[in-house]
C-alpha cells in the first residue's frame, strides 16, 4: 500500500471511553462508546458507536493520524480478495465502476470495518429489499442478474474495481496491490462528508 499522508499523533495513553449525550432524534439520554483498535498496515483508529432505544443509530471510525483526502483502488479478481480489509467512515464513498455501484454517505451513514465480502453482502442485502419492492418483471429481472453478479463476485468468478473516496481520508482498503492517490481540492469538495465532521 503506498503511504500518503503521516502519522504524528501518540495514542500511547488512549484507552476506551463511554459518555452520555442526548439523542438527537427523541432527546433521551444516549450512551456513546468509544473504543480504541489498531488496524495492521493503517495505525491506531477509534470505533465511536452509538444506539438508542428510539431506533436511532450511529458509528463512525476516526484514524488517529493526519490524513490528506484520498482515493483507494483495489480490482478485485479472486476469491482471496473476498478477505481483504475494507474500512469505511461516514465520509467514505464507494464505488465499483463496472456495476454503476454509487454509495455515497448521508445524514445516516454508519462507519464499518469490514471485508470486500462485507461490502458484497451489504449490497444484496440493499438489492433483495428492492427485489420485494420491484413492480414489473423488468426490475426483477434486473434485480435478479444482479444478485447473480453478486453471488459469483464472492466465489471470484466476476472480477471488478472497489474505490474508496473520502475527503477527511479517514476510509481505506487494506492491501499490499491497492492504488492509493491523493484527491484534488476540486475531487475532495465534490464528495459527501455525512453526518458529522469534527474541527479540530
Amino acid at each position: 500500500m503506498n503511504n500518503v499522508g503521516s502519522d504524528n499523533t501518540d495514542t500511547s495513553n488512549m484507552v476506551n471511553i463511554t459518555g452520555a449525550s442526548n439523542c438527537p432524534i427523541c432527546n433521551n439520554p444516549l450512551e456513546m462508546r468509544w473504543n480504541q483498535d489498531n488496524i495492521p498496515y493503517f495505525g491506531d483508529v477509534i470505533e465511536i458507536s452509538s444506539v438508542c432505544s428510539c431506533g436511532f443509530k450511529y458509528a463512525d471510525t476516526l484514524i488517529l493520524s493526519q490524513r490528506e483526502p484520498l482515493r483507494h483502488i483495489k480490482r478485485v479478481n479472486n476469491e482471496r480478495d473476498m478477505y481483504v480489509r475494507v474500512i469505511r467512515s461516514t465520509s467514505g464513498t464507494i464505488r465499483i465502476p463496472e456495476w454503476g455501484v454509487n454509495i455515497e454517505p448521508g445524514p445516516a451513514s454508519e462507519a464499518y470495518i469490514s471485508n470486500i465480502e462485507g461490502v458484497i453482502d451489504r449490497l444484496e442485502t440493499v438489492v433483495s429489499m428492492a427485489l420485494k419492492w420491484a413492480e414489473t418483471s423488468e426490475e426483477c429481472e434486473r434485480a435478479e442478474n444482479f444478485l447473480n453478479t453478486l453471488k459469483d463476485a464472492k466465489e471470484g468468478h466476476a472480477e471488478f474495481t472497489l474505490i474508496m473516496e473520502d475527503p477527511l481520508g479517514n476510509s481505506a482498503i487494506i492491501s499490499d496491490d491497492v492504488e492509493v492517490t491523493k484527491l484534488s481540492d476540486e475531487e475532495a469538495g465534490s464528495l459527501h462528508t455525512g453526518m458529522f465532521i469534527i474541527q479540530k
